[in-house]
């Protein structure tokens, strides 16, 4: 897909962008192009865009050698330009995750703490964003994870020229029933029985388009591609275990068969087949609700291919549980960490009657 066809939808569908707005896009040296392409298309409407760039080299450098003190300092000339800006663009990176393995999670806490104000004012200000996630397709980060390359590129590409009137249509469905939901249970035959309450919390279409509707009630960001339904959960409400049967990528390897056990609202125990022990230390490297539930997702987009990496959660037919940060969607949980991860072939209840059944949405 080329990437200007990929700017126009940026600009012109998911973010409505017009010459009244300011726009940051945030980029990588593998995205430059693309970046260039969505700020022209920002400015064929009258907006004006500022890019931001950061390299590998620089990242990478940085983290080796700069003290933790200084990556705690909050950046405050970009906080000042988020004072004016109304969207925010990002394109993911690092182009090559490898050398994650090699960096202490405690290392990277320090970052959240300095950028968590710029989180806050976008959600304060409520400044659309969009995470543009073909920018994280790198034959590196293929090679870190196992993937095969040109099939990943293919299948976001082709995710990203989904019906999006369709899965708009069939998300309204989904968002109608559990708006007027309280109690959600989950099932799996590989052992997932999670119980949570939604009562009264907002629930958000994800449809690669941030709407007036989007806007009103504070939902302001979206991602390319795109394709699910989602709501904070109470909190303090999740009880039970869930099986996360897809695997999932974090600081360059691939955990497998994750799983958690809530007691109280709270992460009481957690085990994986493979890596635990990379997912453990980035647990307890974080701060704030980190053992809270804080996200509940049922998937919409039917051309996504599971493969274990974040897109996994708008796989039709999924349901992906998160823990912790969930503010951006409605929630209340504060937290440097943000989790998720995926379970197919779920089954679901809604206040005791079955929206999907081994999969199957039946609503």
């Amino acid at each position: 897909m080329p990437d200007d066809s990929i700017a126009k939808r940026v600009v012109q569908t998911s973010l409505r962008i017009h010459e009244d707005d300011m726009v940051v896009i945030d980029t990588w040296q593998h995205t430059i192009d693309l970046a260039s392409d969505i700020a022209l298309e920002c400015l064929r409407t009258g907006a004006k865009p500022l890019i931001t760039l950061m390299t590998d080299r620089l990242w990478w450098k940085a983290l080796e050698e700069i003290p933790e003190q200084y990556f705690r300092k909050t950046p405050r000339h970009i906080l000042g330009a988020m004072e004016s800006a109304t969207v925010w663009i990002g394109i993911g990176g690092p182009e090559d995750p490898t050398k994650f393995r090699e960096v202490p999670s405690s290392r990277l806490e320090p970052f959240f703490e300095g950028d968590k104000p710029l989180v806050d004012k976008t959600i304060e200000r409520k400044i659309r964003v969009l995470q543009v996630l073909l920018g994280d397709v790198t034959p590196q980060r293929a090679r870190a994870y196992g993937f095969d390359y040109a099939r990943w590129l293919k299948n976001t590409e082709d995710a990203i020229r989904v019906d999006y009137p369709k899965m708009t249509e069939l998300g309204k469905k989904i968002a109608n029933r559990l708006e007027r939901a309280t109690k959600v249970h989950i099932t799996s035959k590989i052992g997932t029985d999670l119980r949570f309450d939604i009562t009264k919390r907002p629930v958000h279409i994800e449809d690669g388009i941030v709407d007036q509707d989007d806007m009103e009630r504070g939902l302001v960001s979206t991602q390319l591609p795109s394709g699910k339904v989602e709501v904070p959960p109470i909190e303090t409400s999740a009880r039970g275990t869930v099986v996360l049967d897809t695997p999932r990528a974090l600081k360059g390897r691939l955990i497998t068969d994750l799983q958690f056990v809530f007691e109280k609202g709270r992460i009481k125990e957690f085990h994986a087949k493979k890596y635990e022990d990379v997912f453990r230390e980035v647990f307890e490297a974080t701060q704030g609700d980190k053992d809270r539930i804080g996200q509940f997702a049922l998937g919409l987009n039917s051309k996504i291919e599971l493969i274990g990496y974040r897109t996994d959660e708008l796989a039709l037919g999924t349901a992906t549980i998160g823990i912790g940060a969930n503010k951006g969607i409605g929630g209340q949980n504060d937290s440097s960490l943000s989790f998720s991860g995926t379970l197919t072939k779920p089954t679901i209840d809604i206040d005791g009657l079955a929206i999907m059944v081994e999969g199957k949405l039946v609503i």
